[in-house]
C-alpha cells in the first residue's frame, strides 16, 4: 500500500493493523488482516460487507456505496450479525476508490480473548486494549496466587503442632510461604531456608546452609562499615526493612522487599533471626502502569475521582479542582455528595447514585452540583465499582463532566421552540412501552390521540402490539413498508432516532425506538411518536420566506456589498451596481478600496477593517469616485461577517448615497462661518457705537458742570431743576449704553467654566455696588460651589440685587439671597420687600427696554440680561410678587450643564 509517501508491505501493514478490513467501491470485502479469521469465521474475499456486519455507531439504516463516505473521519463501531456478536471499534478512511477499516476487536476480559484463541501477540503493540487486558490479567493472577497461598497456609497449620519453637518458626514461614524465608544466627550464619529463597538466590540448599547471609542474594552488602552496622543491629534485636533491585539471570531486573526480625526465647534473649524476602517485581510493574494511567487521568479534561468502598474520596485530578474549585486537601476522606450537593440538587438522582454505589453497579446520570463558591453547574456523572475476583468492591472510579453549557444550550433551544411553535407544536410525545413479547406495558394519552384510539391508556396494558400494528397499518401511506420496518427495527434492536413516517391523512409522524436492557439481558423497548406535520410545513414556509427576503435584499434601494477579509468583493445587489456605475460582473473579485477610494479614504477603510476584526459594527461617511469619475459621498453602515464556525470571514456594508445632503451640509457650514464673521463685525460695531455715544455724553456732562460752576449764583431755581434733569438723562443714557453693550456681549463671551464659590460672588457684589444705609443685603444659607462662568454669574446676581435695591421704597430695605436643591438642579432666590410688581406686568419685565418703574435709573435692560444668562445655562427664571409687599425672583440652574 502506498499513500502520502509511505510504502508498507502487506506483512508490515498486518503487523501494525492486524485487524484491518479493505472494501472496494461496491462495499465488497477484498482483503482483511491476518487475525480477522481468528475472531470471525467464514469470512472470505468478495463477501458483501453488509451481509456480515452491522454499523452500530452511528446507526445506518441502509448501507450503500453512495452514503458510505458519510462514515469516514469519526469513530465507527461495527458488529457481526451472527450469534457470537464480535464487536470492532475503529475508523473508515477513503483509500483511492476503496474504503479501509482500521481498528481492533473490543473485549471486556482476558477470558473473551482466550475464547477466541487469541494471544496478546495477536494485537498490535500500540493497541490500548493491551494495557486494559494486562491489568485485568494481573488482577486475576494476584487473586489466584492469594487463594493458593491461603489454601497452603491452612494446610500447613494442620501439621505445625510438634513443639513450641518449631511452631513459632513454621507459623512465621507459613504466613508468607510464597516469599523467600531464611533463618540465621544473630551473627548472620544461615541455619534454614525455604524453596522460595533458594529460587530467588539461584542456589541449592547445600550451597546456602552455613553461609553468611549478607554475602549474596537480595540481602547482599559489600560495604564493610554497613556490614558492621547490620551485625550490631542483629545483636540489639533491631528490625530491618528495605527494598532494592537485584539484576539476575536473563538480564531482567527483579525488585525485592526484605524484612529481618529477631526470634527470642522465653527469657527475651535473641536466639535467631529470620528474614522474609518478597518478590515485588509485579507490584512495581503495576505501579508503573498505574502511574501511567494516573498521568492520563491527571490530564483528562473531565473531573476524575477515585473513592474507597465507602465512597470517601482518595484522589482527584486537576480538572476536578478546575471545575469545583476544591483541592485534594479539602476533599480527601470526604464523601462526594457532602461536598457537591446543594439546594437544587435532585434528591432522586442522589438516591439513585447512592443505591447504585451501594449495590456496586455502574451509574450514569446528569445532576446539579455546586462549586466551592456555591455557584451551581450541571455535571454528567459516569462511574463504576472496581471489584476483586469475589465481587467485593475495592474502589469506585468516577468521571464527572461539566455540561452546563450543553444544558444551557438545550434549554435555550427548548425555549426557542416554545416561542416559535407554542401554538402549533405539543412538546409531549406519544409513548409506547413494550416488553420482550411485545405486550404493552405503558402508553400515554398523547399516543392514543395521535392514532385515534378511543381507549383510556390504562386499559391498553397487556394488549399484543404485533396484532395492533397489523390492524392499524392502514392508517399509514405504505402499510406493508410500515410493518416491515417495525420487524426490521425489532430484529436489529438498535436505537432509532426521529425516523419519519407518512400517514394516509397527510400527517407526518416522527418515530424513535430505544431498546431497553437489564444488565446484558434484553428487556423490552420504548417507542416515541411526535406529530411534526406543522413543523415540516413551517420549514417549507421558512424556506419560502428566506427566498423572499433574499429577493428584497437584492433589489432594495440601499447598496449592499459583501467583502472577504482581504477586501475582495464577493457579492453586490442591484442598487449598489446602480450607485457605483459598475455591473456586478465588473465588481466581483475586485478590491473595493482600490476601485473607489483615494489614499486618504483608504486609511479610513484600514481603520474600519481593524474595528471589524474586533467584532464591532459602526457607521461612517466616505468620499468615493464612481465609474463616471464623479465624486460622491456615501454613508456606510458596516458589520463583521462570520461563518457557521464563528470565524470572521469579512464584512457586510449597507451604502447610502448622501451626496445631496453633504452639499447642503457644506453650504450650512459656509453660512455659519459667514454668520460668525457678521457677529464679530456687529460686536466691533457695538464697541465703536458705545464709544462714539459715550464721548458726547461725557462732553455734555462736562459742559453742564462748567455752567453750574461759573453761573451758580446767577441760575434760577427753575434753571437748576432743568440742569438736574439733564444730568439724570445723561446718567440714564450712560446706563443704557452700558446695558446694551453688556447684553450684546453675553452670546460672544468665551466659555471659561470653573468651580465658583457663589458666596464669594455675592460678597464681591456687595462691595462694589452702592447700598443705601437703610437697606440690608443678607445670605440666608451658605450657597453652593458651582461650575460656571464667573463673569456671567457676577452679571446675573449683580443685576438682580441692584434691581432690588434701586426700586426699594421702604424705610428699612431688605434683600435676602437663598437657595434650595433637588436631584437635578439648584433653585436660587433673590427676595426684597419693595413695592412689588403688578401681575399684568410680570410677563413683560424681562423684555428688552421694558421698564415699569418710576425710578429714572431703570433702563429696561438689566432683567433682560439676567434672563439671557439663565437661558444660556438651560435654566428657568420666574417671579412671585405682591404689590406693596415685595418681589422674589427664582432662578433654576441645572447641577450638570454646559452653556450654549
Amino acid at each position: 500500500m502506498k499513500k502520502n509517501g509511505f510504502n508498507l508491505s502487506t506483512s508490515l501493514f498486518n503487523k501494525i493493523f492486524p485487524f484491518y478490513i479493505l472494501l472496494n467501491e461496491h462495499l465488497q470485502i477484498i482483503s482483511f488482516g491476518k487475525n480477522i479469521p481468528k475472531i470471525i469465521t467464514g469470512l472470505t474475499e468478495g463477501t458483501p460487507f453488509d451481509s456480515i456486519f452491522t454499523i452500530v455507531r452511528p446507526h445506518v439504516d441502509n448501507i450503500t456505496p453512495e452514503n458510505f463516505h458519510k462514515n469516514t473521519d469519526h469513530l465507527i463501531v461495527i458488529t457481526t450479525k451472527d450469534s457470537d456478536k464480535v464487536t470492532l471499534r475503529g475508523q473508515f478512511e477513503k483509500l483511492d476508490n476503496n474504503f479501509l477499516f482500521i481498528g481492533s476487536p473490543w473485549f471486556n476480559s482476558m477470558n473473551e480473548v482466550t475464547d477466541k484463541n487469541l494471544t496478546l501477540n495477536d494485537f498490535a503493540y500500540h493497541d490500548p486494549i493491551l494495557d486494559i487486558l494486562h491489568i485485568s490479567k494481573n488482577q486475576e493472577i494476584n487473586y489466584k496466587e492469594l487463594k493458593e497461598l491461603l489454601e497452603t497456609v491452612n494446610e500447613q497449620r494442620k501439621t505445625l503442632k510438634k513443639d513450641k519453637e518449631e511452631l513459632n518458626k513454621l507459623s512465621l514461614v507459613a504466613s508468607a510461604n510464597k516469599n523467600g524465608v531464611v533463618l540465621f544466627t544473630p551473627g548472620g550464619k544461615i541455619l534454614w531456608c525455604n524453596n522460595a529463597y533458594l529460587k530467588i538466590v539461584s542456589l541449592t540448599n547445600e550451597e546456602v546452609i552455613g553461609q553468611f547471609i549478607l554475602d549474596f542474594g537480595p540481602c547482599k552488602i559489600t560495604e564493610e562499615d554497613k556490614i558492621k552496622e547490620v551485625l550490631r543491629g542483629f545483636e540489639e534485636g533491631k528490625i530491618f526493612e528495605g527494598e532494592k533491585a537485584t539484576l539476575i539471570k536473563d538480564r531482567k531486573t527483579f525488585w525485592y522487599k526484605t524484612t529481618k526480625q529477631p526470634v527470642r526465647d522465653e527469657a527475651g534473649q535473641i536466639i535467631h533471626y529470620f528474614a522474609i524476602i518478597e518478590d515485588v517485581t509485579l507490584e512495581k510493574e503495576q505501579e508503573e502502569k498505574l502511574r501511567l494511567l494516573s498521568s492520563i487521568a491527571e490530564k483528562n479534561t473531565s473531573a476524575v475521582i477515585i473513592c474507597d468502598e465507602k465512597g470517601r474520596i482518595e484522589w482527584i485530578n486537576d480538572s476536578f479542582t478546575e471545575i469545583t474549585e476544591y483541592t485534594l486537601e479539602e476533599v480527601i476522606g470526604k464523601k462526594i455528595k457532602k461536598i457537591l450537593e446543594g439546594p437544587e440538587t435532585d434528591k432522586k438522582t442522589v438516591a439513585y447514585l447512592g443505591e447504585q454505589m451501594k449495590n456496586g453497579l455502574p451509574f450514569n446520570c446528569d445532576i446539579i452540583n455546586y462549586k466551592k463558591s456555591k455557584n451551581k453547574y450541571w455535571s454528567r456523572v459516569q462511574g463504576r465499582a472496581l471489584n476483586d475476583e469475589n465481587g467485593k468492591v475495592l474502589k469506585y472510579f468516577t468521571i464527572q463532566e461539566d455540561i452546563s453549557l450543553e444544558k444551557e444550550f438545550k434549554q435555550q433551544l427548548i425555549e426557542s421552540e416554545n416561542r416559535l411553535y407554542s401554538l402549533i407544536i405539543n412538546l409531549q410525545s406519544g409513548i409506547l412501552l413494550e416488553d420482550v413479547n411485545r405486550k404493552i406495558l405503558l402508553v400515554n394519552k398523547r399516543f392514543c390521540d395521535l392514532f385515534g384510539i378511543g381507549l383510556e391508556p390504562e386499559r391498553m396494558k397487556g394488549i399484543d402490539c404485533s396484532k395492533a400494528a397489523e390492524q392499524s397499518k392502514f392508517l399509514f401511506k405504505n402499510p406493508d413498508s410500515f410493518l416491515a420496518r417495525i420487524d426490521e427495527i425489532l430484529r436489529q434492536k438498535s436505537t432509532v432516532i426521529a425516523e419519519e413516517i407518512e400517514m394516509v391523512d397527510g400527517r407526518i409522524i416522527q418515530r424513535s425506538f430505544i431498546p431497553i436492557y437489564r444488565g446484558n439481558k434484553y428487556d423490552g423497548h420504548l417507542w416515541s411518536y411526535d406529530d411534526v406535520t406543522i413543523q415540516k410545513k413551517y420549514e417549507q414556509s421558512l424556506e419560502a420566506e428566506r427566498e423572499k427576503y433574499s429577493n428584497i435584499i437584492t433589489n432594495m434601494n440601499m447598496g449592499l456589498i459583501e467583502v472577504d477579509i482581504n477586501d475582495n468583493i464577493k457579492f453586490v445587489n442591484q442598487s449598489f451596481s446602480e450607485m457605483s456605475g459598475f455591473s456586478s460582473e465588473e465588481l466581483i473579485g475586485v478590491k473595493a478600496a482600490e476601485l473607489f477610494l483615494d489614499p486618504k479614504s483608504k486609511q479610513i477603510i484600514d481603520t474600519k477593517t481593524a474595528v471589524r476584526a474586533k467584532g464591532i459594527s459602526d457607521s461612517y461617511e466616505i468620499k468615493v469616485k464612481i465609474k463616471s469619475n464623479e465624486e460622491r459621498y456615501w454613508l456606510i453602515s458596516g458589520a463583521p461577517n462570520y461563518n457557521l464556525n464563528g470565524e470572521l470571514v469579512g464584512s457586510i456594508g449597507i451604502h447610502f448615497d448622501i451626496t445631496e445632503q453633504k452639499k447642503l451640509e457644506l453650504q450650512k457650514e459656509a453660512l455659519l462661518k459667514s454668520l460668525e464673521k457678521q457677529n464679530e463685525s456687529l460686536n466691533e460695531y457695538a464697541q465703536i457705537v458705545s464709544h462714539d455715544l459715550k464721548s458726547p455724553l461725557r462732553s455734555i456732562h462736562t459742559l453742564i458742570t462748567w455752567i453750574k460752576d461759573e453761573e451758580k449764583n446767577m441760575l434760577s431755581n427753575q434753571t437748576n431743576e432743568y440742569i438736574a434733569l439733564i444730568e439724570e438723562k445723561v446718567e440714564k443714557m450712560d446706563y443704557l449704553i452700558d446695558g446694551i453693550l453688556t447684553y450684546s456681549k453675553i452670546d460672544s463671551f468665551e466659555k471659561t467654566d470653573e468651580l465658583i464659590d457663589l458666596n464669594e460672588i455675592i460678597d464681591n457684589i456687595i462691595q462694589i455696588i452702592h447700598i443705601p444705609k437703610n437697606t440690608k443685603v443678607t445670605i440666608a444659607h451658605k450657597l453652593p460651589v458651582k461650575k460656571a462662568n464667573r463673569f456671567r454669574m457676577q452679571q446675573l446676581f449683580q443685576n438682580l440685587i441692584s434691581n432690588a435695591i434701586i426700586h426699594n421704597d421702604k424705610k428699612e430695605g431688605m434683600v435676602v439671597i437663598d437657595y434650595s436643591e433637588n436631584e437635578e438642579a439648584y433653585i436660587f432666590s433673590v427676595q426684597d420687600n419693595g413695592p412689588g410688581i403688578s401681575e399684568k406686568y410680570q410677563s413683560k419685565i424681562f423684555h428688552l427696554f421694558e421698564s415699569y418703574s418710576p425710578n429714572n435709573k431703570s433702563t429696561g435692560i438689566g432683567l433682560s440680561i439676567v434672563k439671557k444668562i439663565v437661558e444660556k445655562y438651560n435654566g428657568k427664571i420666574w417671579i412671585e410678587s405682591k404689590v406693596g409687599i415685595g418681589t422674589t425672583f427664582f432662578i433654576q440652574l441645572p447641577k450638570e450643564y454646559g452653556t450654549t
